[in-house]
């Protein structure tokens, strides 16, 4: 674009002579010029980014997908552990299978029995407390256990207030015991399977929140039913996804014990008891 020498107004293209804006003489040979501006229809080619450093790529670029966001047990010094522990539970029973896709498998197992050890608790000491109740309102029902009295009564202490006392005190370690016990059993059962794709450490971490069922063992009667049954359950989804397996592999895991303990403890015991009343009915 050509500017006049003596206004610096711009020219039209084919001026020649003098200027239109001022009258001055226009000579083509000393007139400035400025470039064109860009096109609008052109957009402007965006700033490059200098590379980082040391080569490689951007920050950010090729960085791979977040990984699991965890659970919130995980992170009671934020929370609190009363929130933890209602949000862990609500988790578990609302969402089971996100819930054990975000669990680490790792990490030590000193938090997932401080869990299971609270859940546990909460259940046995809920079932000795309706057991003591009935036991002194109905009574303990023992009359048939009469050439027995050494049995009637430790029957009778269990169920009694004193008995519930004793699972007050040492309910806690009953049950850290029992995650043990049911860990090694299904890492066991998982490694005759060909499922345990993962240490011990990640079945003891689903054993563990696996108790999350049992704060319904406040309710009367029926609750501790529930929460043994939904515990199997959570067992089995948290088998399937910490370990990776099919969904069969984890149902034999959970099941297979309790159908071998069923036949090798409870099978002879009938057997036993049959006899006795086949006795009792020929004599």
């Amino acid at each position: 674009m050509a500017l006049c020498p003596h206004c610096q107004n711009a020219l039209p293209e084919a001026a020649t002579g003098r200027c239109p804006n001022c009258g001055g003489d226009i000579d083509q040979s000393v007139v400035p010029s400025v470039p064109a501006p860009p096109s609008a229809d052109l957009p402007s080619p965006l700033p490059v980014p200098p590379p980082p450093l040391g080569g490689g790529l951007p920050p950010g670029a090729g960085a791979p997908p977040p990984g699991p966001q965890g659970i919130p047990w995980d992170d009671r010094e934020r929370l609190g552990l009363a929130n933890a522990l209602v949000e862990t539970t609500k988790q578990i029973l609302a969402r089971p299978v996100a819930f054990f896709q975000a669990m680490p498998t790792s990490g030590g197992i000193g938090s997932p029995l401080l869990y299971a050890v609270i859940m546990g608790w909460l259940g046995v000491v809920a079932a000795g407390f309706y057991s003591a109740l009935f036991n002194s309102v109905v009574g303990s029902g023992m009359a048939a256990f009469d050439e027995s009295p050494g049995f009637a009564q430790a029957f009778n202490l269990a169920l009694s207030w004193g008995g519930f006392l004793v699972q007050v005190v040492f309910g806690g370690v009953r049950v850290a015991i029992g995650v043990f016990i049911f860990s090694g059993i299904f890492h066991v059962m998982l490694l005759i399977l060909g499922g345990a794709r993962r240490d011990f450490e990640a079945t003891f971490r689903v054993v563990s929140f696996a108790y999350a069922p049992y704060v319904l063992a406040l309710i009367p009667f029926c609750g501790g039913v529930v929460a043994g049954v939904w515990w199997l359950v959570l067992a089995v989804i948290g088998l399937t996804h910490a370990h990776e397996i099919t969904g069969g592999k984890a149902v034999a895991a959970v099941l297979l014990p309790i159908v071998l303990f069923c036949c090798c403890c409870v099978g002879p015991v009938a057997l036993v008891f049959l006899l006795v009343a086949l006795v009792a009915g020929a004599q």
